[in-house]
């Protein structure tokens, strides 16, 4: 299973369709291991690797649930209350969640860095108008959303899925209504048609989309209609099922079950998910409701037993507030240390009371108040409840106090003794091969632990990218399509080519206003998380396909016309050995490394690198943000963010030259959060755009000296 990048897997939310006509307590009882699963996930036990797909048996039973009203709603009156049946979600689902959108808001603020402020509020603006798993989705391949810790609402991404599956599904039965009268053809089957249209397309796609991109396909409605479907399915056949033997009925709740059983112990967070693998718990729950109609024994008495239904009844409460409390826990008691296992337990265990109060005092109140028995009045209450969630997400975007900024703050050039004489005393430094000409001395009044100003302000530092983001040069986790974009020089008689990842995407502002002086025409070719190897890549742990099928292709763009000089930079990492294993090797990826750009090498491309910048252990911006009076603490020693990069091999191997500005992000061995009154880090270990304009300088310098080591220079 994929998370959200670079976040653990996400959370779920569950079902709160209405009960059928005649109440099954099997059904209540799956609703209580599908919840008991989750939550026994969350909180951390380490037996229970696959309770995630807790989520996918809420998918089957929801649209077990609603297909079956809808349907005896269609049988009865030949169509669909489309307002009355949207009101009574509404008065079903957002009491509890307006609570929980509440409960988040004020717990970010007492709790959660001030760096966190305006995400979790966007989250809840989000869940608010069930949004949220587009939003997830759209993170969990966006390089801007990397370090960024879960959210306290991303369980409510299941709950999304579900309300614009109930957006869509009504209308098609409303159709389908229409059909059958005008037809005269039975309903259950014609709506069977309508969910196989549904389910199969669905389902084709959630296998191709989770090969390729994971990360998305998690979140994505489109690769989990087919799971509601097939619980659709199975409510259309209420009037077969009950036909069945007792004996076979009991086999298929036994299998179904056991089905469940191994899910949650065999899957683990590392199993693409959805995808096929999501057939078992899927396929187990649909088997387990059919048989239910009429097994009996021990099985069945288990599922409808009074703790059972319990659980079951307070499902949809225990996952709204299990999720934040778990959240609050980690990233605010311990700090986004790893918390201990007695706490997040704990975390999970406050959800029980919490959710039952919540059920007795609001849900339920409010749910069976003569007023909203009214349509009208439930939909106003819909209307006012989801317009209040909106309102508490703004509040907290503006309750976070930022500091002041300087455009014309020196960053880097603290570091230069002379700016005259930047380019000359730092053409060599930093070049591999090339003899330092002067070392960088930090001056001590360009780190003072106050400062006035900070550029970026550290409230926006994940803001702070390369303009050239915006027009899509950044190609994302999920696509294997290149998307090149040029800068530079239009009219340059020269080409450089920038190849990596988001590392390398970095310093494409700096080149860009090198090569414009210098004639040179930049092709850039990035792409999140994917280094220009031509190995198999794991990024976050989970084998992409579309990093090796991108970089075939930027290959083969490049080896049809070869530029005059590759740029090439990205994160340390490592690839997989061998093609379905899970062993990773820095020699794979410096042997697809060498792959790509040797062929480039004997047509005559001059190749340059650029090293990567030390990694953090904590948030540089968020630890800034906290601690803005006293800056120095969030500096780091540069020996503890380094690693043995395997870009270093490969300039060996073809003989080309590596760039280090280390040497003006951590003068003297020591990386400062704020560099010249200028914020050095974004998102994870990647430097601020801001940082990259102040060094600009020295990135001159040094790429003319690389050029000029390999015959090439050409001065502007």
């Amino acid at each position: 299973m994929s998370s959200a990048a670079p976040t653990a897997p996400a959370a779920s939310s569950v079902p709160g369709g209405h009960r059928p006509t005649s109440f099954r307590p099997d059904v209540e009882g799956l609703r209580a291991i599908a919840v008991l699963s989750v939550l026994a996930y969350h909180a951390g036990l380490p037996v229970i690797t696959g309770g995630f797909a807790g989520v996918d048996i809420f998918f089957v039973l929801s649209g077990f649930l609603i297909t079956g009203q809808l349907l005896k709603e269609v049988d009865r009156t030949g169509t669909v209350d489309l307002p009355a049946f949207y009101g009574r979600r509404f008065k079903r689902l957002l009491p509890a969640a307006t609570m929980v959108l509440l409960f988040t808001a004020i717990g970010t603020w007492l709790l959660l860095p001030l760096t966190r402020f305006k995400d979790v509020a966007w989250d809840i603006g989000a869940s608010a108008v069930y949004l949220i798993n587009w939003r997830l989705a759209n993170q969990s391949v966006d390089y801007l959303a990397e370090d960024t810790e879960p959210s306290p609402l991303q369980h409510f991404w299941s709950l999304a899925v579900e309300e614009q599956f109930y957006v869509v599904w009504p209308l098609v039965l409303l159709v389908v209504g229409l059909v059958v009268r005008r037809a005269r053809t039975p309903l259950a089957p014609t709506a069977t048609l309508g969910l196989l249209a549904i389910a199969v397309p669905s389902l084709v796609w959630s296998v191709v989309h989770t090969a390729s991109s994971p990360a998305t396909a998690y979140f994505v409605t489109t690769t989990r209609l087919w799971e509601l479907a097939v619980g659709g399915l199975v409510a259309c056949g209420a009037t077969v099922w009950p036909r069945l033997d007792r004996r076979l009925g009991a086999a298929l709740v036994a299998v179904g079950l056991l089905m469940l059983g191994v899910a949650f112990l065999v899957i683990t967070s590392r199993t693409p998910w959805p995808g096929s693998a999501a057939l078992l718990p899927t396929i187990g729950t649909a088997l387990a409701l059919v048989g239910g109609y009429t097994a009996r024994g021990p099985l069945q008495a288990a599922l409808g037993s009074a703790p059972m239904l319990w659980v079951g009844a307070l499902s949809y409460s225990l996952y709204l507030w299990h999720w934040p409390l778990v959240i609050f826990t980690q990233q605010g008691l311990y700090d986004g240390e790893k918390a201990p296992l007695w706490a997040t337990v704990a975390a999970v265990l406050l959800a029980f009371p919490l959710a039952w109060a919540g059920n007795r005092l609001v849900e339920n109140p409010v749910r069976f108040a003569a007023p909203f028995k009214r349509t009208r009045n439930a939909l106003v209450l819909g209307a006012s409840l989801t317009l209040t969630g909106v309102l508490l997400g703004t509040a907290l975007q503006v309750v976070a106090p930022g500091k002041g900024t300087d455009e014309n703050a020196a960053g880097a050039r603290a570091l230069l003794p002379d700016e005259e004489k930047a380019k000359d005393a730092h053409a060599g430094k930093g070049v591999r091969g090339v003899n330092a000409v002067l070392k960088a001395k930090p001056d001590p009044a360009a780190y003072p632990d106050n400062p006035e100003t900070i550029t970026p302000d550290p409230l926006d530092a994940t803001e702070d990218v390369p303009p050239q983001y915006a027009d899509g040069c950044q190609v994302s986790l999920d696509s294997a399509e290149p998307h090149e974009c040029e800068a530079g020089d239009p009219n340059g008689q020269r080409t450089v080519a920038l190849v990596g990842d988001s590392k390398a995407f970095q310093w494409l502002p700096g080149l860009d206003a090198w090569a414009k002086e210098r004639g040179y025409t930049v092709r850039s070719n990035t792409k999140s998380a994917c280094a220009f190897s031509a190995a198999l890549q794991a990024p976050g742990g989970t084998p992409n396909t579309s990093c090796k099928e991108w970089g075939d292709k930027v290959a083969d763009s490049l080896q049809a016309d070869p530029p005059d000089v590759l740029v090439v930079s990205g994160l340390r990492s490592e690839a997989l050995v061998e093609e379905g294993g899970t062993k990773t090797s820095r020699e794979a990826i410096v042997k697809g490394y060498l792959e790509h750009i040797q062929p480039l090498v004997d047509e005559g491309t001059t190749v340059v690198a650029i090293a990567d910048t030390p990694q953090p252990k904590t948030k540089v911006y968020e630890c800034v943000a906290e601690n803005s009076s006293h800056v120095s603490v969030c500096d780091f020693p540069e020996r503890d963010g380094v690693g043995t990069p395997a870009l270093e091999e490969v300039m060996k191997e073809v003989d080309g030259s590596l760039i280090d500005f280390n040497d003006h992000l951590c003068p003297e061995g020591t990386c400062r959060a704020v560099n010249g009154g200028v914020l050095t880090y974004r998102q994870g270990s990647h430097v601020t755009a801001t940082w990259v304009a102040s060094l600009q300088q020295v990135l001159d310098a040094r790429m003319d000296a690389a050029l000029d080591k390999a015959g090439k220079g050409q001065k502007g």
